[in-house]
């Protein structure tokens, strides 16, 4: 009798031990997962395996909205995303677990979540609330009814206990990568800010336009993770944007030309294309797709499929724009990306403003040359650095052969023209260490660091041919005379060295002009030198 009792209750524990070995199982493997959307989908396949239901759907409960959100759906195919809970669905859920889907037909939030008519084989719907004491979690919907669930006490008991550990574990899943999320976007503002204080604190010391300009672009394009940019500027004169300075493109050669204001692009009036949008309205944009969008003007070379677009603004005037195209990662540009455009906008209006106005003292309007007394400056700074290291120096002065004739002869306008194309064509002919300025008048100079004479008389005859060549309408060919001296070997001093560089300039004009004459001792040094022009 005892053996027969003894029996039957082994056979009772066995099948309890297997259940308890199930859920255990299941415990461990929901606690094991650290990722949400794998978690929904072991979480399913746990219940899906242990019930035999063949359609799970999980949501989770966003308390701001009273809503529920569709994370996980596996068979069924009526669902809408967002199931609002309303306090008639809500109450329910909270007073009992489990609820067959009958126990919702007159609550409106339920009859409104189907996109389509509620199909008849949903009957066999059981809703189960996912919830950590009385804190809502997220709620399951699987295709099992629940009188069919209840007639095994161990599937009941086990889907309320996975249910329990997996609300736990899906609101701790839910807070790791939510503080995961704010971690990384602390980061991220930490960075950023970090970067923009580097570059603020960059543009106060640089006070080249030119270079201030790339600085400030490359910054942009980097900060955006865009492939190419440029920055526009206004000019009052001509109420027009044109690129200033380009950055990013394929094409280096034709880069560095326009950089260097050999091409001319194309230039936007206010209100024309984006740029010229962004300029009128004062209002940043950005465009993910170009090729939709009519304020967009695709020009030969600009090959954008997205662009971002934003006004540099110093107190309430705009003095230009700053263009980022074709976003590297995502995709396109984000809002993120506009108030990360639109600080280094702010810092660079204000760092551009100034430099403009430096531009403006020590360059001449007119040919874009250093004004004399700016070239005199360096020129004497070059030379003691020239001296501390014990190098060479050479100073080029010239003269535009009988400038006066065209003055005369096709009014000052022409004479303007000509003094501005060999003012651009000199500073283009130089190197970046090279300085060029005009000396006064048809006069310019020029001085070239750790340059002797014979390299100083190479460059100096070509740009002597060169000139020649520039075509200015119908004005005829333009010469000129130039003559050199070297640091230390003509002057030990600025004043000497000047002086012997225009008693070669002389030499040159008395020789026929249209040459170039290195200072020897030969040549004569007058105080004054008039009559050859």
């Amino acid at each position: 009798m005892t053996d027969k009792a003894n029996s039957k209750s082994q056979d009772n524990t066995h099948p309890r031990i297997k259940e308890l070995s199930e859920l255990l199982d299941a415990v461990h493997r929901l606690s094991d997962t650290r990722c949400s959307d794998e978690l929904y989908g072991t979480f399913a396949g746990i219940v899906s395996r242990k019930l035999g239901a063949d359609a799970i759907a999980i949501f989770n409960f966003n308390q701001e909205i009273n809503s529920f959100s569709l994370v996980y759906n596996q068979g069924f195919k009526t669902w809408k995303d967002e199931l609002n809970s309303g306090d008639g669905l809500l109450s329910r859920l909270r007073q009992n677990r489990f609820q067959p889907m009958e126990a919702f037909d007159d609550i409106p939030e339920v009859k409104s979540f189907f996109r389509e008519e509620k199909p008849k084989n949903l009957k066999s719907v059981t809703w189960a609330l996912l919830k950590m004491k009385e804190n809502v979690i997220g709620l399951m919907v699987l295709n099992k009814s629940l009188t069919e669930i209840s007639k095994n006490e161990f599937y009941l008991d086990f889907l309320t206990r996975v249910c329990m550990h997996a609300a736990v574990t899906i609101n701790s899943c839910l807070l790791h990568e939510r503080h995961k999320k704010e971690k990384e976007d602390l980061d991220k503002t930490l960075n950023n800010l970090s970067l923009l204080y580097n570059i603020g604190r960059a543009m106060t010391y640089i006070s080249d336009l030119k270079s201030l300009l790339k600085y400030i672009l490359n910054q942009a394009i980097v900060v955006t993770v865009a492939e190419k940019g440029s920055i526009m500027l206004h000019d009052p004169d001509t109420n027009q944007l044109s690129v200033r300075v380009l950055a990013g493109l394929q094409d280096k050669e034709y880069e560095q030309k326009v950089n260097n204001n050999e091409i001319k692009c194309k230039t936007f009036e206010p209100g024309e294309g984006v740029a010229g949008s962004v300029f009128q309205t004062g209002e940043p944009v950005f465009i993910n797709k170009t090729g939709e969008d009519k304020r967009f003007i695709e020009s030969g070379t600009s090959f954008a499929d997205s662009i971002a677009c934003i006004p540099m603004k110093v107190y309430d005037d705009i003095i230009g724009v700053i263009n980022v195209t074709n976003k590297k990662i995502g995709e396109g540009f984000t809002g993120e990306d506009i108030e990360m455009l639109g600080a280094v906008a702010d810092q660079a209006a204000i760092s551009i403003s100034k430099a403009q106005l430096w531009e403006m003292a020590i360059n001449d309007s007119l040919t874009g040359l250093h004004v004399r007394r700016y070239f005199m400056a360096k020129l004497q700074d070059e030379i003691h650095r020239t001296q501390r290291y014990k190098k060479s120096l050479s100073v080029i002065m010239g003269d535009l052969d009988q400038f006066k004739s065209v003055n005369d002869s096709y009014g000052h306008t022409a004479g303007d023209k000509v003094l501005k194309a060999v003012g651009v064509f000199l500073q283009k002919s130089v190197r970046d260490v090279d300085s060029v300025g005009r000396y006064g008048g048809e006069e310019f100079i020029m001085f070239l660091p750790e340059t002797v004479k014979e390299a100083a008389f190479v460059l100096a005859d070509r740009l002597r041919k060169g000139i020649l060549k520039i075509e200015i309408g119908n004005l005829p060919p333009v010469t000129i005379s130039l003559g050199i001296a070297t640091f230390p070997d003509d002057g030990k001093n600025i004043d000497d060295l000047l002086q012997r560089a225009d008693a070669a300039l002389y030499t040159a004009k008395e020789n026929g002009r249209n040459q170039v004459v290195s200072y020897s001792e030969e040549i004569p040094v007058l105080e004054n030198r008039e009559g050859v022009k």
